[in-house]
């Protein structure tokens, strides 16, 4: 169970603006009330290419790359990944000088829940597309920060000791269970080999260790979760369980629905996309 929990972990992510300080990469299609899409770890804002073709029809599309992600240029990690980037993300917001609505997938998922709560004046709405308060508590639920740290400090280590020729093998291995979308797997795999190997560890050591349910007490923002569950079928998992652990972990939330992608796997926007957009479009209408 430690070993696939790890694989899980390891495998998981116009115009072009320069922005005050950040190291993010934006990209801006459309006219119309702002919408931010943040991707996950490793991935390219290109993740979001069709989602954001449909919405710019309607909506300014802002689409991030995050630093150190996909042959972005990494930042200095000295002050860590995910607090840094919040930031700079924030700022971002605030230069709009509009409400935005956020879409984050997995990492990104998660820094849109953060910023939702954080700035319940300027973001309207967030779609979390398939990204959990605590990911640790996602394959075990009964995770505590504390227990976590071991199989953090040692997933880290393993990424940053791998080899690149083992590194891209890993990858390769993995990402069939990140989308049944088989065309889509090689640029998976690309992305992940030109991501900076620290940040890739460093991003992922704290998603680990980061656990925001108890802070969920106080988000007002409506939030629009999508789930996936089918790579677990054949490994006993169903729509309604992985269900019940989102709700779990989303239950301090005052605005929550929650929605079970039909068969995607982890990339629901590549898998299910019909699906997906109808969804967030009855949801930010």
């Amino acid at each position: 169970m430690k070993k696939s929990f790890l694989l899980y972990l390891l495998i998981f992510g116009t115009c072009s603006l320069s922005f005050s300080q950040t190291s993010f990469d934006v990209q801006v299609t459309g006219s119309g009330p702002a919408i931010i899409l943040i991707p996950g770890l490793a991935s390219d804002g290109d993740v979001w290419k069709e989602t954001a073709e449909q919405l710019s029809q309607n909506y300014e599309c802002h689409v991030l790359t995050l630093p150190g992600f996909a042959g972005q240029p990494s930042m200095d990690l000295s002050e860590g990944f995910l607090p840094q980037v919040k930031t700079q993300i924030t700022e971002y917001i605030h230069s709009l000088d509009q409400e935005v609505i956020l879409i984050g997938h997995s990492l990104g998922g998660f820094l849109s829940l953060q910023l939702a709560n954080e700035l319940p004046d300027q973001v309207k709405q967030a779609v979390i597309v398939d990204s959990y308060p605590f990911y640790s508590a996602a394959m075990n639920p009964a995770a505590t920060v504390e227990s976590m740290k071991p199989m953090a400090a040692q997933m880290k280590q393993m990424i940053e000791a791998l080899s690149e020729e083992d590194f891209e093998k890993q990858q390769n291995a993995g990402m069939p269970m990140m989308t049944n979308t088989q065309d889509r797997i090689p640029t998976l795999v690309s992305w992940s080999l030109a991501s900076d190997r620290s940040t890739f560890s460093q991003a992922m050591y704290e998603l680990m260790l980061t656990d925001y349910r108890k802070n969920l007490s106080t988000l007002k923002t409506p939030i629009l979760v999508l789930g996936a569950w089918y790579s677990g079928k054949d490994y006993g998992l169903t729509a309604e369980s992985v269900k019940g652990n989102f709700a779990q972990q989303y239950q301090l939330a005052e605005n929550v629905q929650i929605e079970m992608a039909p068969t995607a796997f982890h990339f629901i926007m590549w898998d299910n996309p019909e699906w997906m957009m109808e969804k967030i479009h009855a949801f930010i209408q």
